[in-house]
């Protein structure tokens, strides 16, 4: 039986096609996803937008706004100094019932609510504008005309901020300074934190016309730097995923199922009708179970260490993150790769279908089911996600997608159970696969050999 091991072991990695299949096309399709859409992720990330600040006479007045457009750029207040002039955003507690310090209060808890966010959220301070300093509203539209700034942020006659973009963004097109969905993400986060300063300013002016007495209070300003630091960015997942993430999984789905063709060998090596070889091991002392057991570890080992091969690649060089369950990954390789020799014995142990049959079957089973994992592109990522939510009793029967699958548990899921579940299942198909193969090749008898 060890000799059959090291034989079928050497026979595997003679087989070019099968090698081809396991380790250089998994290889060379992450390479070119990796070169096509590595990049992806990036446009959507928050960067900053170049706007120009126009510190007019309103911008003065409203005490606030260039301690909320500090916070928002990045930049520090120590000692008056800013981007321009400004009203002290540290108004004391004799000036508490005053609507100027109500004003500056506020603001300063909405900057240091957006702070707050931005540092929580990334481990690091999120800047959403990059300032540019103007007197007026002609040379704040002079910067857009001359591409230097995206828009501008000026104050109204009722101290509200005002967001103005450029043409070109409003319409979706793109600026040299940055990418189209860079600039649209980052202008949608900035509307939001101007809507929250101007809510709150409004808010507090009103509660402090009704009740003076509240700015004397130092909870009420804590309680409004709660609530402009309600909003955190978060994840539903176990990990932020990368946007190529699930091509990749895709791919090593085929990958797993191209790997059956080492079994299907295997097993035909042992038929008499299909080989002089199997002829010879029909004859031989050693039994055709010993055989198949023998043949069925060298495939498994064999696609196992290819297919781990190409997790490492997709994993380290690819950069496609494992949330840390880099060990969870290699067993589901290791699991896929067990189903995918025992789907393999099946085939191989259909009877009356020739051995270039069979191994035709190699490439065309995973290239059809891979279609239902969303391999092939948008379309099929579609079809994919369809199936999901309205026939996932296909799912649960496509070996492609449970391998998919065991990628997916890992990445989107706090716990191990959905992982565990699909490894159940695909322990259940690799049975029913072995079982059909046993009845198969119990039942083959030959008039003469």
């Amino acid at each position: 039986m060890w000799s059959t091991f090291v034989m079928t072991l050497k026979t595997n990695l003679r087989n070019k096609p099968a090698l081809f299949w396991v380790i250089v096309f998994p290889l060379a399709v992450a390479t070119l996803l990796n070169g096509m859409f590595g990049d992806l992720a990036s446009g959507y990330e928050i960067k900053a937008v170049p706007l120009a600040v126009v510190q007019d006479a309103n911008w003065k007045r409203a005490v606030g706004a260039q301690t909320f457009v500090n916070a928002l750029s990045g930049t520090t207040t120590s000692n008056g100094a800013g981007l321009g002039a400004t009203g002290s955003s540290a108004a004391g507690s004799d000036a508490a019932g005053s609507d100027q310090s109500a004003g500056t209060k506020a603001a300063d808890s909405e900057a240091a609510g957006t702070e707050s966010a931005g540092t929580e959220s990334s481990g690091t301070d999120m800047r959403l504008v990059d300032a540019t300093a103007v007197t007026s509203l002609d040379q704040a539209r002079q910067t857009i005309a001359g591409a230097t700034t995206d828009g501008y942020l000026s104050v109204d006659g009722s101290g509200r901020i005002v967001l103005t973009v450029s043409a070109a963004i409003a319409n979706g097109s793109t600026n040299a300074s940055e990418s189209a969905s860079n600039t649209h993400i980052t202008i949608a986060a900035l509307g939001e934190a101007i809507d929250l300063y101007n809510r709150t300013d409004t808010l507090t002016r009103q509660l402090l016309d009704t009740n003076p007495q509240a700015a004397a209070s130092r909870s009420f300003w804590t309680s409004l730097n709660d609530i402009t630091g309600m909003t955190r960015e978060t994840t539903l997942t176990n990990f932020k995923p990368d946007a190529m993430a699930r091509y990749y999984y895709a791919l090593l789905g085929m990958s797993c199922l191209t790997a059956m063709g080492y079994a299907i060998s295997a097993v035909t090596t042992a038929q008499a009708n299909l080989s002089a070889l199997g002829i010879r091991r029909t004859v031989a002392p050693l039994s055709r179970s010993a055989q198949l057991i023998a043949g069925f570890l060298a495939s498994w080992l064999c696609s196992g260490l290819s297919l781990l091969i190409a997790l490492a690649y997709i994993r380290y060089v690819c950069g496609i993150a494992l949330g840390g369950r880099e060990p969870a990954a290699a067993l589901a390789v290791l699991l896929a790769s067990f189903m995918a020799c025992a789907f393999g014995t099946m085939i191989g142990a259909i009877p009356k279908l020739s051995h270039s049959v069979k191994t035709g079957l190699t490439s065309a089973i995973p290239c059809a089911l891979s279609l239902f994992t969303g391999l092939y592109g948008g379309f099929a990522m579609s079809l994919s996600d369809w199936i999901a939510r309205n026939a996932p009793a296909f799912g649960l029967i496509n070996p492609a997608q449970q391998v998919t699958d065991l990628f997916y548990d890992i990445l989107y899921y706090d716990g191990y159970g959905p992982f565990v579940a699909t490894c159940a299942r695909l322990l259940a198909m690799s049975a029913v696969f072995l079982i059909a193969a046993v009845v198969m090749l119990k039942e083959e008898r030959y008039e003469h050999l």
